[in-house]
């Protein structure tokens, strides 16, 4: 049987001399127990080795899944470097662009291999058993391991917050430069939003932000709307709508239709028009100037965009998933420590059945949490949960199974 590799905790029997030694001065229990409470976090020539065995097989767990994640965007790059005459240049830039963005998901399956393996190998080669032996903790044991997942948390939270919103922006603008298409800002087609007493759907706005094939709903208001006084809804159709360059949050609506309706919906005229300028009150670009995703923004700049969107009663449904993937933000890079408290007792468990089972073990949990941080997100978008609680329960959910899992092995 090989030799444990960590004697850090091993009981030595010392021989006593034959000579009575001069009594000592008995040692004071309190002194002793805070001289252990002070020395117990202290990093060990045991911890820094597993530290060091951990760092092989979270860079393998991290970049599999990565290529896993990227599979769509592999068979694309593969299809427009081969039939479409794509050099290849461009897009070996355009996935280190989109590379951080991969690795926040990544990194958590990384520290859940890395954890499984190595606790695994430990206890296959008898250093589990020396180290209880010599009087270590459950808890004890496990620490450098969580202190591994502790800052592979603070690594993907700075990604998250940092790297990612950055790169994310600038892979899709190099995607649209590759695909031929503007780098502007996409807005979504067949659009559909709310500012104060208007309704507009927008079908597509071009590199200039002009609106294209509008439709503007006005509620009845007793104000003016447009060219008469009425109390009655109002529908234009235009061609193209801009902002007026001269004045804030004014639009010039151009070659459009105005319907003019009464309560129940009979229309009472119908009138053409060249030019009509309406002032709206709020600006729209915030509805799709820098028209980013939420993984393309930090999280100030997506709390801002729920704030306004929240005061103009945009669509709710949408509004919903952008609150869950804010809370989100903070949830995801916190799976590494929840992920290496749930995998440390189960790696212990089953060690016994072979190195295999670590890597079992480590796909297992990883497809779990996906599953259930999917479900959990399905819910809070559809308002079965509030966006925080469908953020952070499956954190919750498998660190109270971590917990529990690691009393019983205690």
């Amino acid at each position: 049987m090989a030799a444990p590799s960590c004697h850090l905790y091993m009981a030595t029997a010392v021989p006593t001399p034959l000579t009575a030694a001069p009594p000592s001065r008995p040692r004071r229990a309190g002194v002793s127990a805070r001289r252990r409470l002070v020395l117990w976090p202290l990093l060990t020539p045991c911890d820094r080795s597993y530290a060091r065995e951990m760092l092989l097989p979270m860079s393998l767990g991290l970049i599999l899944l990565m290529l896993v994640l990227a599979g769509n965007f592999v068979y694309w790059a593969i299809n427009s470097i081969v039939n479409q005459g794509i050099s290849v240049s461009p897009v070996l830039r355009l996935f280190a662009l989109a590379a951080p963005g991969f690795a926040v998901q990544g990194i958590p399956a990384g520290v859940i291999l890395a954890v499984c393996l190595v606790l695994n190998r430990a206890v296959r080669d008898n250093e589990f058993i020396a180290l209880r032996v010599g009087g270590a903790s459950m808890a004890r044991i496990i620490m450098p391991f969580l202190g591994m997942a502790i800052l592979a948390s603070g690594v993907d939270f700075l990604i998250v917050e940092k790297v990612a919103p950055r790169t994310n922006d600038m892979a899709e603008k190099a995607m649209l430069k590759l695909m031929s298409a503007s780098t502007a800002p996409l807005l979504e087609s067949d659009k559909y939003f709310r500012v104060d007493n208007y309704y507009f759907y927008v079908q597509r706005v071009d590199e200039n932000h002009v609106l294209h094939d509008v439709m503007l709903y006005e509620r009845g208001s007793g104000n003016f709307a447009a060219f008469t006084p009425t109390a009655f809804p109002v529908v234009r159709l235009a061609k193209t709508a801009r902002e007026d360059p001269q004045v804030p949050n004014q639009w010039i609506f151009e070659n459009g239709i105005q319907h003019l309706y009464d309560d129940n919906g009979r229309q009472l005229s119908e009138a053409s028009f060249n030019v009509a300028k309406i002032n709206i009150g709020q600006a729209l670009a915030t509805y799709w100037a820098e028209q980013k995703q939420p993984f393309s923004m930090t999280s100030g700049e997506l709390s801002q965009k729920i704030d306004d969107l929240s005061n103009a009663a945009f669509d709710r449904s949408k509004l919903q998933e952008l609150r869950v993937d804010y809370y989100r933000r903070f949830a995801l890079p916190l799976a590494c420590f929840v992920m290496a408290l749930l995998a440390a007792p189960l790696a212990l468990r089953y060690a016994r059945h072979g190195s295999f089972a670590g890597l079992v073990l480590a796909f297992l949990l990883a497809f779990l949490w996906q599953g259930f941080d999917s479900w959990f997100r399905a819910l809070g978008i559809a308002g079965r949960m509030t966006p925080m609680t469908a953020a952070w329960a499956t954190n919750a959910l498998f660190a109270f199974a971590g917990c529990l899992l690691l009393w019983r092995e205690r």
